[in-house]
This record gives C-alpha cells, sequence and structure tokens, in this order.
C-alpha cells in the first residue's frame, strides 16, 4: 500500500492520510473530525477518485478522537462522491468517536434519505 497526504499541507496532514492498495483507495481520518478536517476530507476524497480512479473508497475512522456537527456532515457529503465506483464508498469504524460522526451524520437524512449535508432540507 503507498501512502500520501492528497497535496494536503499543516494540520491537515496529520490528520488526513490517503492510502493506495490495488484498486482501492483508504482514507485515515485522525484526530478531530470538524469544519476544516472535513472540508480536507472531501477534498482528499474527491482528487483520490478524479486521479486515481480506484473501484473502492474507504475512509477509516478508527483513529478518529473528536468530531463536530460540521465534520460529521462531511461524511455524509463523502457518501456521494463514491456512487460511481464500482464497489462504492465505505466507512471503517470501532466503537467510539469514528461510529458516533458516522450516527450524527445520518440521522439528518430527510425523507428521501438525502443527508442534510448535501443540501437537502434542514
Amino acid at each position: 500500500m503507498t501512502a500520501a497526504t492528497a497535496g494536503l499541507d499543516g494540520k491537515d496532514a496529520e490528520s488526513i492520510r490517503v492510502s493506495t492498495g490495488g484498486s482501492t483507495v483508504v482514507i485515515a481520518v485522525e484526530h478531530r473530525l470538524d469544519a476544516v478536517a472535513g472540508q480536507s476530507l472531501l477534498r482528499a476524497a474527491l482528487d483520490a477518485i478524479e486521479t486515481q480512479q480506484p473501484e473502492r473508497v474507504e475512509i477509516d475512522l478508527r483513529a478518529l478522537q473528536d468530531y463536530d456537527d460540521d465534520g460529521a456532515a462531511a461524511l455524509a457529503a463523502c457518501r456521494s462522491l463514491g456512487t460511481g465506483l464500482a464497489e462504492g464508498l465505505h466507512y471503517r469504524t470501532g466503537r467510539g468517536p469514528g461510529r458516533e460522526a458516522l450516527l450524527v451524520a445520518y440521522q439528518d437524512a430527510d425523507d428521501t434519505g438525502e443527508p442534510e449535508a448535501l443540501g437537502g432540507p434542514a
């Protein structure tokens, strides 16, 4: 597996790590997922999909220590980026903040299943 920081710099490079193995891109989110880190996550996912054209993207949240609602919303927004992938976009979680962030991200889904982070009604 090769690793990179997807053109990220400073704090973002420390909290968002991108690695590739075969046709899968793994984006690991570490430390805190807030609005700034969430935007970095979206950029990293979009960059990986456009430049590497993987079959599958996995967002690894197992090292996440903290998040806020804006960071959680970025997880739902990332989901739409994976709709065109052969194997889709998936999350790696365990107990703790990563799983909690996913639950928060998807509790705001409207009746059509469109997450609020993607512009659905609040």
